[in-house]
């Protein structure tokens, strides 16, 4: 991190390094600053006619403008810039920056903040940022020496004590005067490693001092000052055995050198969410906007003290319960099978799959009626996961992973045919990235992009039945569950780092849901009956916190921490039904199933099949034939129940077209004839077997699921 000011030439300390950056050319557009003289009284202020902007515009940029400046949130920092350590983070947030500014005039958004553009625009000059990605490492490193830092607070403290008129002069602004100092910092540097990281930083900050020609601000960059002399980390005794004299360093023989121990690694640091690796030793640090860092530095604590709920789907019920399992509310009763959920903080609502209904409900939490979000499609449904940020609820149902509005009005398989048993799914909405789990013969944990434009697997070594997955959002780790290898695990986001948190049959014998919150797993687990808690990082002191009459299933943590708000750039791209947040802050337009995507990238057109149908009105979707007349009405208006014949079966059963049979959901299109004409297979993607002939079900799928069928709700 790093302190705020202004920079120039780079001569003597590795401007030949990277001639680029003090030679380039800097944008004409860039004003000048200079502090106005102070007013003999208060003016009377009117709008500025010259400015380039309009009122619309000029809030717009403002508002875009946010997220580039949040590393100067904390002022007693002395931030100069972002870190160049992250500067993909950087370049990233610059280009969801210059899609928030669309349809803002460039004269106009560059008018609002030309320093920060200039300081975006070169952090993420294409060379430039290939150094900086090749010394990202090193960059940390001296962004986080803890002696620079005191040594930069210290000299810009003593430059606030002096008085104005002693320190800007006609020939080095204040600006200049701070910025000199952070670079004289860096040069005393007393390590000695990592020297060109520390020619980039100076580098960097003359470049950003040399973009004002009038301010005339002459860095001096001579590194020829005396370096005080590094004591040596090892100390060997006279019959060759050796040791490291501070500790945070380990000797190794082989090099004859002591190393540093990376403490964030090793996993002994114990921080709650993040962990930066520190010459000798370690930092922890929380996400600030809800967590401080307490006193032990290693645990992050919530700002939000106000109470977490825990919600658990029943069977028959849905049921939330304190974390200190003391108090318990049931939620939703008469529900047939129902297994998954999932919550919504912004609108405080309820998701639930009753596989039994057929169908995908929501309710407010506060308990007003529910309203049918899906009533088709929900047999082998395998997990829900809302979107909090791109407002949409993904989940698993046989091969595919599918998306929907909150609503249910627009729907697609974002991903088709890359699952054979799915069973759990989880988001970091954030980040743009969906984990699902599949518990075939091949078991695996993917990681895949929540806009269908990637889907990698993550885990598939050393894991059976994951039954269930979650994402811990601020410490960017993931947690699952084998319910054959009675373990709970974790990794990072791309799967490596893996480690065991608890691995006793007695403790997780069959775990069904997972969650995460603050430092605690919260898990559901059939053998048990119960659900239980533990801690994250070690598994330590497993507490029962309530047991159940009839198997637990899903299970989620309520509170507005858990889901944090993020701009989101749907919110400025104008999609017609459908927009899919993606990874490295992309968002893309989609359509549901029975619509095309226009050349606009935005407008979607209905292009139903002949197996379809398209409803009309003011919800306008395609869906399958199948469900024509079937007594419960897709389309809002009512197209899919007119000029039906008498029905003799159950709403939502299916009615054999001859009126002879009725069946429920789970028999259409399991390429078996179950009706004398073969109506339940007429529209299916896939061919019909012929009434009569065997049909032989994948041994695999067979297998692996008895179990779980047999428990199943």
């Amino acid at each position: 991190m790093w302190p705020r000011g202004a920079m120039d030439n780079a001569s003597a300390y590795g401007a030949e390094d990277y001639p680029h950056l003090v030679n380039s050319t800097l944008p004409s557009h860039l004003p000048t600053t200079s502090a106005p003289p102070p007013p003999s009284s208060i003016p009377i202020l009117k709008p500025d006619t010259s400015s380039p902007c309009d009122l619309i515009e000029e809030a717009a940029a403002l508002h875009c403008i946010g997220p580039l400046v949040d590393y100067a949130a904390d002022l007693s920092n002395n931030v100069l810039h972002p870190p160049l350590s992250a500067v993909e983070m950087t370049c990233d947030k610059y280009n969801q920056y210059m899609m928030c500014t669309q349809g803002v005039r460039p004269d106009c958004r560059q008018s609002r903040a030309p320093n920060i553009e200039f300081m975006y625009e070169t952090i993420c000059e294409e060379k430039f940022a290939a150094i900086m990605k090749e010394e990202k490492a090193c960059l940390l490193e001296v962004e986080n020496d803890k002696n620079v830092k005191e040594c930069f607070v210290n000299k810009t403290n003593t430059l606030r004590d002096e008085t104005p008129d002693t320190v800007p002069t006609p020939t080095q602004n204040y600006e200049c005067t701070v910025i000199q100092a952070y670079v004289d910092c860096l040069i005393e540097r007393e390590e000695t490693t990592c020297r060109d990281a520390v020619k980039i930083e100076i580098s960097f900050l003359s470049m950003l001092a040399k973009r004002n020609s009038e301010a005339r601000c002459e860095l001096n960059t001579d590194a020829t000052k005396a370096r005080p002399k590094a004591q040596q980390l090892e100390e060997c005794e006279t019959q060759g055995n050796c040791k490291c004299r501070l500790p945070g360093y380990y000797y190794e023989a082989a090099r004859k050198k002591c190393l540093d121990v990376d403490e964030c690694e090793s996993l002994s640091s114990g921080c709650s969410q993040k962990c930066v690796n520190l010459p000798g030793t370690f930092e922890c640090t929380c996400d600030q906007r809800f967590y401080k860092l307490a006193a032990d530095n290693r645990s992050c604590e919530r700002i939000d003290q106000s109470p977490m709920w825990l919600f658990f789907a029943h069977g028959q019920s849905v049921w939330n319960i304190s974390t200190d399992g003391k108090s318990f509310q049931l939620q939703r009763a008469g529900l047939q099978k129902t297994a998954m959920i999932d919550i919504d903080v912004k609108e405080n609502r309820l998701y639930y799959a009753d596989i039994g209904a057929n169908v995908i409900e929501r309710m407010n939490i506060e308990g007003t009626f529910p309203q049918a979000v899906q009533r088709f499609d929900v047999d082998g449904l395998e997990g829900i996961a809302v979107d909090w940020i791109g407002r949409n609820l993904y989940s698993l149902r046989r091969e595919d992973v599918l998306v929907q509005s909150l609503d249910g009005r627009f729907r697609q398989s974002v991903y088709k045919n890359v699952m054979k048993l799915p069973r759990s799914i989880a988001l970091h909405p954030a980040k743009g990235i969906m984990f699902v789990t599949d518990w075939s013969a091949n078991a695996f944990i993917a990681a895949a992009s929540m806009d269908g434009s990637h889907f990698r697997k993550i885990v598939t070594e050393r894991i059976t039945w994951p039954n269930a997955v979650a994402v811990d959002v601020f410490a960017e780790k993931i947690y699952w569950a084998d319910a054959f290898l009675d373990t709970i695990e974790s990794a990072n986001m791309d799967g490596s780092g893996r480690r065991i948190i608890i691995a006793d049959a007695g403790s997780v014998p069959h775990v069904f849901g997972l969650a995460i919150a603050d430092d605690f797993l919260y898990w559901t687990d059939w053998t048990y009956r119960g659900i239980l808690r533990a801690n994250k990082h070690s598994g330590e002191n497993i507490t029962v916190l309530a047991q159940t009459a009839l198997l637990p299933y899903s299970l989620k943590v309520f509170h507005k921490t858990l889901q944090p708000e993020e701009t989101s750039t749907c919110a400025t791209r104008g999609c017609d039904q459908l927009c899919l947040l993606g990874e490295n802050g992309a968002a893309t337009c989609a359509c549901g199933e029975g619509f095309d995507l226009q050349t606009d990238g935005k407008t979607c057109r209905s292009n139903c099949t002949e197996s379809q149908i398209e409803c009309g009105g003011a919800d306008p979707k395609c869906i399958s034939k199948i469900y024509l007349c079937d007594g419960l009405a897709q389309c809002s208006n009512q197209a899919d129940e007119l000029n039906c014949p008498p029905r003799i079966c159950l709403p939502g059963q299916f009615q054999c077209h001859d009126n002879r049979k009725c069946l429920p959901p789970g028999g259409l299109c399991d390429d078996v004839a179950d009706c004398a004409d073969s109506s339940d297979e007429q529209y299916c993607p896939h061919k019909t077997a012929p009434r009569g002939e065997f049909v032989l079900n994948s041994p695999s799928r067979k297998e692996r699921s008895a179990d779980y069928q047999d428990n199943h709700l």
